[in-house]
């Protein structure tokens, strides 16, 4: 997308947290892996590995926002599965990220309720 205003991104304690779980897991060579799909999302919020994902239960966003999930290929076989949940918000040119995740971790997605809760803190929702 040449010539579009670049998005900025922000890390959520959330995502710091998981994170720091698969960084453990993954060592270096992931930490790299996820600085360049970050680079990339900054052009392309959208990318073909990603989908829009629907919110838990009766969570409505604020008018702007849009919620997705990522699929990075880390290594072979389940374990390499890693999923990135991002909010984007194409008119202030935002993206939050929510929760990075193994497929071990939650062969789906996390629970829930979590998801509500870590979102609504987020976007502070009440």
């Amino acid at each position: 997308m040449t010539g579009s205003i670049p998005f900025s991104i922000e890390e959520t304690d959330n995502f710091r947290r998981s994170f720091k779980k698969l960084v453990k897991i993954h060592k270096n060579n992931f930490v790299e892996l996820i600085a360049k799909t970050l680079e990339d999302l900054i052009d392309d919020q959208y990318p073909n590995n990603s989908r829009s994902e629907p919110l838990p239960g009766k969570i409505q966003l604020p008018e702007g926002w849009t919620f997705h999930k990522l699929e990075i290929r880390v290594s072979k076989g389940a374990s390499g599965q890693v999923r990135l949940m991002y909010l984007v918000n194409a008119s202030s040119y935002t993206i939050k990220l929510v929760w990075i995740y193994s497929h071990e971790q939650f062969a789906k997605r996390p629970a829930d309720a979590d998801l509500k809760s870590v979102v609504r803190e987020i976007l502070d929702l009440k």
